[in-house]
């Protein structure tokens, strides 16, 4: 009853935290409704918008498909809208960007008894870590392909710098991935067997086995890691649109690419549902490193669209066959 309770306040308080942090910003005339008002005013725009919002969804899924094929679990195509709609449902009314991961994992699990949970679990976890590469690719792209252009934009080199930094962490990632079978990294993997009779050890090493498994299918990895890029250049088109309807003049296409992206980086933190407050705060200060001070209305014209699709996972949660607890295996 303790736990039940905590948990409750938790929520509360985190919709509080969002709430607070958009009525602050509303009060002190950072956040001008009447401005996303009159953007929602531009059909044209919004049309285009929502189908780019579309695209990017069904690139997340079939990428969440994917990687379960990496794993040797083949989902079907209903099954991976299903699932993948009902995760996107739980992750817009749950605080933070993860909560519809575990209800979605959940469904996996019961569909696959008899299969190990580790393997269902990484293919999720990944697809978390493939959606940032995606984010921080699209984000880096103007600074590899415009880089004396985008450099030459001072107040720019505070994102810039950390922003290399992540995209060699990428590097890093995959590169780790694709090596990890030779050398040192196999002979300290070896090394590490005789743990295996501890419990927990065991997870983590069964966590790591099914990771650097995707080495063996590097088809896989490259596929997904584009449709990762594809549905965040999507929702940077989706940016722009909304940027249009606001009537936003001060920044650039480039600006669109380096800045949304690292924006909707923040909204993965697991503060408040679908983002709210944090993202709003965060393009707020994105936004005017660049000279805009639109920064929070067109995150609330995105952030509105994307919202509308993933209330639409309630119908698929609603239809789906009950779960039972007791069809999913021990690990």
């Amino acid at each position: 009853m303790r736990a039940q309770i905590l948990s409750v306040l938790k929520l509360v308080a985190k919709f509080a935290f969002a709430f607070g942090i958009l009525w602050y910003m509303v009060a002190k005339g950072k956040l001008d409704l009447n401005v996303v008002r009159r953007g929602f005013s531009h059909v044209d725009d919004l049309v285009g918008a929502a189908a780019l919002v579309l695209m990017a969804l069904a690139f997340s899924l079939y990428r969440w498909k994917l990687l379960l094929r990496g794993q040797n679990i083949d989902l079907s195509t209903s099954q991976a809208v299903r699932y993948g709609m009902i995760g996107s449902f739980f992750n817009t009314t749950m605080p933070g960007a993860v909560s519809g991961d575990l209800i979605k994992a959940w469904y996996v699990i019961s569909d696959f008894r008899g299969r190990h949970k580790t393997p269902i679990l990484t293919s999720i976890l990944l697809d978390r870590v493939l959606g940032v590469f995606g984010l921080v690719v699209v984000a880096v792209s103007p600074v590899l392909l415009f880089g004396p252009r985008v450099w030459a934009i001072a107040d720019l080199h505070k994102v810039i710098v950390p922003l290399l930094g992540l995209f060699g962490g990428v590097v890093g990632f995959f590169a780790y991935v694709m090596l990890s079978a030779w050398g040192p990294l196999a002979h300290l993997r070896r090394r590490l067997s005789p743990l295996e009779g501890n419990r927990v050890a065991h997870a983590l090493l069964q966590a790591y086995d099914s990771w650097t498994g995707y080495r063996t299918r590097p088809g896989i990895l490259a596929a997904t890691l584009t449709l990762s890029v594809a549905n965040f250049l999507c929702m940077t088109g989706v940016a722009l649109l909304c940027g249009h309807a606001i009537g936003e003049t001060h920044l650039s296409t480039l600006h669109y690419f380096l800045l949304v992206p690292l924006g909707l980086l923040a909204t993965a933190i697991p503060v408040a549902p679908a983002g709210l407050g944090v993202g709003h705060a965060a393009f707020n200060w994105l936004f005017l490193l660049a000279g805009s001070p639109n920064g929070p209305e067109l995150f609330t014209m995105m952030v509105t669209i994307q919202i509308l699709f993933n209330l639409m996972g309630v119908v698929f949660y609603l239809t789906a066959p009950k779960v039972v607890p007791e069809a999913a295996v021990q690990a």
